[in-house]
């Protein structure tokens, strides 16, 4: 009878990991969203790394290299890439970046979304990327994370792009 019960746990088990990694990009892009406004909502999290003008968090595994000039920077996390965009002089409630997303994009948006909260904006979105890659772009006034990723994860790393955003500060 306890065997019975191994086996069924192990199938129902089975089951459950099965369905959770067949999340198609839209479910995992709507789950990203509201992890990126969870993450703007809560408490920044204390700068960890220092590069040129500016201090950020950075979650365990990432790490940052200077880019062509002083506002652009690389993210690295493993074989995932990450460009770090960061205009001291943009407001933290400017709506730029998301308005050039909505006139100028090229790519379908799968999903974006938008936050407001004293006196900063900040915006997620995913768009659909030629050879079934997508756009993931976490934005808040000045500072926009952006890469190009396949369709694992994705919720995952909004919240974790949202938290790098969120800590980035410029210092003189």
């Amino acid at each position: 009878m306890s065997r019975k019960w191994i086996h069924a746990f192990l199938l129902t088990s089975l089951v459950v990991i099965l369905s959770a990694c067949g999340q198609t990009v839209e479910e995992q892009a709507q789950a990203g969203m509201q992890n990126a406004e969870k993450t703007f909502s809560s408490e920044t999290n204390e700068a960890n790394k220092t590069i040129g003008h500016i201090e950020l968090y950075l979650p365990k595994g990432y790490s940052i290299e200077k880019g062509i000039d002083e506002l652009n920077y690389t993210i690295l996390n493993g074989k995932d890439s990450y460009i770090l965009f960061v205009n001291q002089n943009e407001p933290e409630d400017s709506q730029l970046q998301y308005d050039l997303l909505k006139q100028e994009s090229k790519n379908e948006i799968v999903e974006e979304q938008t936050f407001e909260s004293d006196g900063h904006f900040g915006f997620s979105a995913v768009t659909k990327f030629p050879e079934e890659k997508y756009e993931l772009i976490v934005n808040i006034g000045g500072v926009k994370l952006s890469t190009i990723s396949e369709d694992k994860k994705i919720d995952d790393k909004i919240k974790e792009m949202m938290e790098i955003v969120k800590s980035v500060k410029v210092v003189n």
